[in-house]
């Protein structure tokens, strides 16, 4: 047995609605301005998109190109 880790990966809209505010990390499944993740807080999320901060920047990724979305713990 193993541990899931601090690292999560937020499959449902409660898992989402836990971490409003905290890091996470996208990633993609084909490439949106050249890239494929994206590490940012995050802000909300509705049934088509989830609203990332990143830097000062807010970042709005449709949930149909989103592989997975996990927490992110930095070190």
């Amino acid at each position: 047995m193993s541990s899931p880790g601090i690292e999560r990966v937020l499959r449902k809209d409660e898992h989402l609605e836990k971490n409003i505010g905290k890091e996470v990390e996208i990633k993609l499944f084909r490439p949106i301005d050249k890239q494929k993740s994206f590490q940012g807080t995050l802000l909300k999320f509705d049934k088509e998109k989830i609203y990332i901060q990143i830097n000062s920047e807010e970042k709005e990724i449709e949930r149909k190109d989103i592989a997975q979305i996990k927490t992110l713990f930095n070190w």
